[in-house]
């Protein structure tokens, strides 16, 4: 700036009539164009900032070697009046033919999807057992009301142990011809293990960051129900879209859309 007053100034000394019209301009262009810069380039450096994204990681863990009998997400059995149920799938992933997931709790809860609903006055059994097969922890229950196609959260027994680092298997039984006599329930089932807390949950402020650190630490079962509890309460966009993308990310393909959580303790 200094210097252009300087060119100024000798301009006009030597031309003092002609150039004075020209200095002024001149300067009044010089100094438009120093303001004008500052804003310019703040504006430039703030668009270069990217927006932290919502998108959920899984990052899938490496499942024990010690797991035990091979099961699916569903399995066979019932007899004729399990017909409507057998598009009932665990919404668990898959290692191999092995339908297995980690948990940090004591009590975690499995979802189901079941594309047909379920009938009021059903009776469903959920079993947890040890790694040799013995029940652990055993609870029945009937549904009051009829349940909409959707996902249904089954949350583990009261009497529930879980060891950490040790493997367990559960399974629900939905006993669709009771009424007739016939005690041959159709059967989903999968395996558990819990493990240690990770430290980051000590920083996260939302169940949607909850989920997030589960997810990226291998935790299945916690990480889809921290979604799912929340759903059962809230339309909450957000959450549904993470909901989606979750199971997506874990290879999860349901034969309808998720539209109801019903969250059963």
């Amino acid at each position: 700036m200094k210097t252009a007053i300087h060119f100024a100034s000798s301009i006009t000394h030597q031309f003092p009539k002609v150039a004075q019209s020209f200095c002024l301009t001149a300067l009044l262009l010089l100094s438009t164009s120093q303001i004008e810069t500052l804003p310019v380039k703040a504006k430039t450096q703030s668009t270069l900032k990217s927006k932290p994204s919502n998108k959920i990681r899984w990052k899938p863990p490496t499942p024990p070697s010690s797991l035990g009998i091979p099961g699916n997400r569903a399995q066979g059995g019932g007899t004729r009046g399990c017909q409507p149920y057998r598009g009932i799938v665990a919404l668990v992933p898959t290692s191999g033919q092995i339908a297995w997931g980690q948990t940090i709790v004591n009590r975690p809860t499995v979802w189901l999807h079941v594309p047909q609903g379920l009938a009021k006055d059903l009776e469903i059994e959920m079993v947890v057992r040890s790694p040799n097969g013995q029940p652990i922890a055993k609870q029945s229950f009937t549904t009051k009301t009829k349940i909409a196609p959707g996902a249904f959260g089954v949350s583990f027994p009261p009497a529930t142990s879980l060891e950490i680092d040790r493997p367990y298997r559960w399974e629900i039984a939905i006993y669709c011809d009771r009424q007739e006599g016939v005690d041959r329930p159709l059967l989903v089932g999968g395996q558990i293990q819990r493990i240690t807390t990770p430290t980051q949950l000590a920083t996260a402020k939302s169940p949607l960051e909850i989920a997030q650190i589960l997810a990226e630490n291998g935790i299945w079962y916690d990480a889809l129900g921290q979604l799912g509890e929340r759903l059962s309460k809230t339309k909450d966009r957000q959450l549904a879209a993470t909901w989606s993308d979750l199971l997506k990310a874990a290879g999860i393909r349901s034969s309808k859309p998720i539209r109801a959580w019903n969250a059963i303790d």
